[in-house]
């Protein structure tokens, strides 16, 4: 049987025999039997995108399909094992300024993947890995869809985290697949399903074992060809139907609705215009609904809310690139000496991405708890059918407890998390050497504060020493601060990053300066926050307005969370660095002499689960007497100049410092690090919205009111006499 294959190009009259596949396209090959097979991508290929040149040949491979004699069948797949279509190339919606081009571009893009459900033959597509987006989306346009078993096989239409809304049919097509309650539940949260969820939901048709993936599809296109018909449209059944198609369909969006107007949510409008789109999947003629979706996603395809999410993607994507650098390798086995609550978490995050790791600590309570708190979070994942139980017990066999360290001969990561003391840091490495550990193990610290240079100073082979500074929960919290000593090798930085990608963080890398980045920055804003108190504004009103800017925790709730004796120590740190500008706040220490630390000992400025008065609002109102001056309380927009303003100064300055190399590891680092609002991109995108100049004049006048600690820096002032607002958001 012979073949003919076109690797479809700009050209699609260009054809030759037996072309050798190209990488960036799609290939069609029609078989002298009828069938033919449209393969997304080269054989070579490990992530297919739509970008440009591949939409383009697609789009003539439709064509030509639609044009061929005898066609029979046609079966969709991907370039090979592992990958199906990632989506659209990001690029290409980071280049759309013009609402009409974001638009036309859907309406390009939906009609193309029409063309599958307009030809009279069957079409199954073969689903490995991702499949997502506007890979979903032409998914959808097929008859059948099979998905694999394969651990990499991810289904779903995550637009929304662009700020964006499937805009290829999407809201469209897989609402009137799954019903709109499951179609909400999927596009509004940008939810991954792996392939048993995905037909669970209906989303696939079929799951099979990822080695007979092809054989699988080929049979089912086989069965529909032999019938002489495409497959029928499947149609609701069930309660689906009734909360898609009826009046009880308010019910659903009402609950949507209110969804969407609490917590972060009510910052991104793309959620509710995915709502709105896929409810008019059931109220409105199809063409008109594809219409209404085009016009939602050229509206949103141009805002800020999406500029920002997509700068942060690119963000996300060069803090993976660090751990592809020279010299980077991966880590198998690590030793953990500390079990508390950071030490347990990191330990078993480790467990959970693979590591073997030994978690060392004197208190047998403590070990008990870290196996516990390991067990906690499986079982959840268990519930939520995100694990198989011998997954599980497989993640709890790679966490070992011990009081000893055992032999180190065969450890390539021994990472410390005891108490801020740095002698104590010092001893426990050389201890780790004298017992053995190999030369050229990484030797890592998750110091928050202390001089990772003067932990390795005296080490043989200093150069492997490097902090790796996680934040509570180390579970949850998505970033790592990489801390590169004054003799740290490029190779053992690279290392870290590396890891830190593994472990699903974005690593940043700062040098050894007091407070690193994130909580150098977060110094002024605490302090500040504190001192509002004093003058007599209270924690709720200080918080509302930082949630109302659009951070996922008020400040006093923060200080409540990290503990006041840790915001004390890390204020004399940061003093002691800077003992003109960060004179801490008389509040940290009092909290911490009355015991008032926080969550950790049962309530701070709030109660024990977080509301309501706390043990801490005594000390505080013992202050406001000894203050001696009218209490007054601060408007909105003071607490929000006087918090944020020097927050950006502080980030500038960390930047001329060489904290950072870059405006992006500001970006990506305190997004990550403090949950700065994402939606405005990071913290010097909204300061250039804003507009530096603002900024600095704001600044300044707080200094001739408040004081010197509000100076804008001479590098903040230099950046603002060089540009100007190019936005002004609403503070």
């Amino acid at each position: 049987m012979s073949t003919i294959e076109e690797t479809m190009r700009e050209e699609p009259e260009t054809t030759s025999t037996a072309a050798a596949p190209v990488a960036g396209v799609v290939h069609l090959a029609v078989g002298d039997d009828g069938i033919a097979e449209l393969r997304l991508g080269a054989a070579d290929e490990h992530v297919v995108t739509l970008t440009r040149e591949r939409l383009e040949s697609l789009e003539a491979a439709l064509q030509r399909l639609a044009t061929t004699p005898n066609l029979r069948g046609v079966l969709v797949t991907g370039p090979g094992p592992g990958m199906f279509c990632a989506g659209a190339d990001i690029r290409l919606i980071q280049d759309i300024t013009e609402v009409a081009a974001g638009e036309a571009a859907a309406v390009r893009g939906r009609t193309m993947f029409q063309r599958l459900q307009q030809l009279p033959v069957p079409v199954v597509a073969a689903i490995e890995g991702p499949c997502l987006g506007g890979g979903l989306e032409l998914a959808l346009c097929c008859d059948l869809r099979l998905a694999s078993d394969h651990k990499g096989t991810q289904i779903g239409l995550p637009e929304v985290k662009l700020g964006i809304l499937p805009g290829f049919g999407g809201t469209q097509n897989l609402s009137r697949l799954v019903g709109l309650p499951t179609a909400l539940d999927l596009i509004l949260n940008g939810k991954l399903l792996r392939g048993k969820q995905a037909k669970k939901l209906g989303v696939v048709d079929r799951l099979v074992p990822a080695a007979r993936l092809g054989a699988f599809a080929r049979r089912e296109l086989d069965r529909l060809v032999a019938a002489g018909h495409k497959a029928p449209p499947r149609r609701l059944r069930g309660m689906a139907r009734w909360l898609s198609t009826t009046p009880l369909r308010r019910l659903v969006v009402r609950k949507a609705d209110r969804a969407l107007q609490q917590g972060q949510a009510r910052f991104y409008p793309a959620p509710r215009a995915a709502l709105h789109c896929c409810v008019q999947a059931f109220t409105l003629p199809p063409e008109q609904g594809f219409a209404a979706e085009a016009r939602a996603l050229g509206e949103l395809i141009v805002s800020p809310v999406s500029k920002g999410l997509t700068h942060l993607f690119f963000l996300t994507e060069r803090s993976k690139r660090l751990g592809k650098l020279d010299g980077a390798r991966d880590l198998d086995r690590a030793l953990v000496v500390g079990g508390g609550v950071m030490g347990a978490g990191i330990a078993g995050l480790f467990a959970t991405k693979g590591l073997r790791v030994r978690l060392c600590d004197l208190d047998l309570a403590a070990l008990a708890r870290a196996k516990a708190r390991l067990q906690k979070d499986l079982t959840k994942q268990l519930k939520r059918r995100r694990l198989e139980r011998h997954d599980a017990q497989a993640i709890q066999d790679r966490l070992a407890v011990a009081t000893d360290w055992g032999a180190l001969q065969h450890t390539d990561l021994w990472l410390e998390a005891v108490v801020e003391d740095l002698a104590l840091k010092q001893k426990l490495m050389q201890d780790a050497i004298a017992r053995g550990l190999p030369p050229d193990a990484v030797l890592a610290t998750n110091t928050s504060s202390l001089p990772v240079t003067d932990m390795a100073a005296g080490l043989p082979h200093p150069e492997r020493v490097v902090g790796l500074h996680f934040f509570n929960p180390p579970e949850k919290m998505p970033l790592v601060e990489v801390i590169r000593g004054d003799e740290t090798s490029d190779a053992a930085v690279a290392t870290a990053c590396r890891l830190a990608v593994r472990l699903g963080k974005f690593p940043v890398v700062t040098t050894d300066a007091p407070g690193f980045l994130v909580n150098r920055c977060l110094s002024p804003y605490l302090n500040e926050a504190a001192r509002l108190l004093l003058e007599g504004t209270a924690p709720e009103a200080v918080d509302a307005a930082m949630l109302e800017f659009g951070m996922p925790m008020g400040p006093c709730r923060l200080l409540d969370e990290v503990g006041f004796d840790v915001a004390s120590k890390v204020s004399d740190v940061m003093q002691a660095a800077f003992p003109d500008r960060m004179v801490p706040c008389e509040l940290f220490a009092a909290m911490a002499a009355a015991k008032a630390f926080g969550q950790k000992s049962g309530g701070g400025l709030y109660g024990a689960n977080g509301t309501g008065s706390g043990p801490g609002r005594a000390v505080l109102a013992t202050l406001r007497r000894q203050r001696g001056t009218p209490p007054r309380t601060a408007s909105r927009i003071e607490i929000v100049q006087r918090l944020v303003y020097p927050l950006i100064d502080e980030a500038y300055r960390c930047l001329d410092d060489g904290v950072v190399e870059a405006e992006q590891d500001l970006d990506l680092g305190l997004v990550m690090g403090i949950g700065f609002p994402p939606f405005t991109g990071g913290i010097t995108r909204h300061a250039h919205g804003v507009g530096l100049a603002t900024v600095v004049a704001t600044l300044d006048e707080l200094t001739r009111t408040l004081g010197t600690r509000f100076q804008p820096s001479d590098g903040l002032r230099r950046r603002a006499l060089g540009g100007r607002a190019t936005e002004n958001p609403a503070t």
